[in-house]
């Protein structure tokens, strides 16, 4: 090397030095990934955090991709999300352009089967439910996307409502991280999972049905329960049986009756109509008139099942068995006609809550 080379060496190797202590990837460790969400409504300024989410279907829920990578003991955290808060804590963020190498990949975690009883050893225990990771087609490197809770492992009843859980696996080098997916168990006393793996829920609407729609996509769980009502499968939206199906959405709506099983019912409803299946398809009452079609969202109890009314769809105004119900029964909650619920040629009574729930929203 010649003395003008070397000068030249000796003047540009500082600068090198500087650019690579500058940069974020130069000798830094991905240490953590995790998914962050936002519900984006109109023009207001979000700010994307690891809390469970809630949304009417006309407000998109953005998921962000957040990643940390360690340099000489210092976290710095990446993400296209505007503004971020981990653990009620504001976080100052960089773009995920900064870490051009960083490869991501999304996923569903979502529930393996739609039908499940707490019972099946033979005595009540919390069943493990089985949940796997699939990818989402499309959202290969990209730092956010627009959360879609459609079931891929199950029937797809929702047209876009439902609940679903979501993981990011992030790599950067020889180095992959993973937000929380099917292995992040509640342990003993719970069949699912941490609030760790990120939730996302979308209904219909602000009605009693709509609210129902949040447990789509999870599965029926013959003995659902919980310590609590509070820590109920169904209030986690984990999954439910017939009753606790109906009673989750009351609960959402701020009627605050505790989880019971249907004949537990009668109790915190009243009594609208007693009837029978007539042979022309029409419930009829014991002097043989017909059972008028009472509102959306009233309960229609079977001996040992239930569901709520959704649909007049048969005779105007007359409750017969084309009319729409919206139940879970050995599978994931969906709205049918009666005649195909399984319960259609026994006794009903129709029943509304005691108390009108008061509408309430998240």
């Amino acid at each position: 090397m010649t003395r003008k080379v070397a000068l030249l060496f000796a003047a540009v190797l500082p600068l090198f030095a500087s650019v690579a202590a500058a940069s974020p990837v130069a000798a830094a460790s991905l240490v953590a990934a995790r998914v962050v969400s936002a519900v984006e409504a109109g023009d207001t300024p979000t700010i994307a955090d690891e809390r469970p989410k809630r949304a009417r279907r006309e407000e998109p829920v953005r998921l962000y991709a957040l990643v940390a990578v360690e340099r000489a003991g210092k976290r710095r955290w990446f993400s296209d999300a505007p503004r971020v808060r981990l653990g009620g804590r504001a976080l100052t963020v960089e773009p995920l352009s900064a870490l051009p190498e960083l490869t991501l990949r999304w996923y569903r975690v979502e529930p393996e089967l739609a039908n499940l009883s707490n019972t099946s050893s033979g005595s009540f225990r919390f069943e493990p439910i089985s949940y796997r990771l699939t990818a989402i087609e499309g959202s290969a490197g990209r730092g956010a996307l627009v959360a879609d809770v459609r079931p891929t492992l199950t029937p797809d009843h929702g047209d876009g409502v439902g609940t679903m859980r979501f993981a990011v696996h992030a790599a950067l080098g020889s180095v992959e991280v993973a937000s929380p997916g099917p292995e992040a168990r509640r342990g003993r006393g719970s069949g699912g999972l941490l609030d760790d793996v990120h939730r996302v829920s979308v209904r219909r609407d602000d009605t009693f049905l709509g609210y129902l729609t949040e447990l789509y996509g999870q599965p029926y769980i013959w003995a659902s329960a919980g310590a609590t009502s509070a820590t109920h499968q169904s209030e986690r939206l984990e999954g439910s049986d017939c009753a606790d199906f109906v009673v989750y959405a009351a609960r959402r709506m701020g009627l605050g009756v505790e989880y019971t099983w249907s004949g537990g019912l009668p109790a915190v409803t009243r009594l609208l109509a007693r009837g029978e299946l007539g042979a022309d398809g029409v419930y009829r009452d014991a002097r043989g008139e017909p059972l008028p079609f009472p509102e959306p969202g009233d309960l229609i109890l079977f001996p040992r099942h239930v569901g709520a009314l959704a649909a007049d769809r048969g005779v105007p105004g007359v409750l017969d068995e084309q009319d729409l119900l919206m139940h879970t029964l050995f599978d994931s909650p969906k709205e049918q006609p009666l005649a195909d619920s399984g319960y259609a040629n026994t006794t009903v009574e129709l029943r509304r809550w005691k108390a009108a729930p008061a509408r309430r929203r998240r």
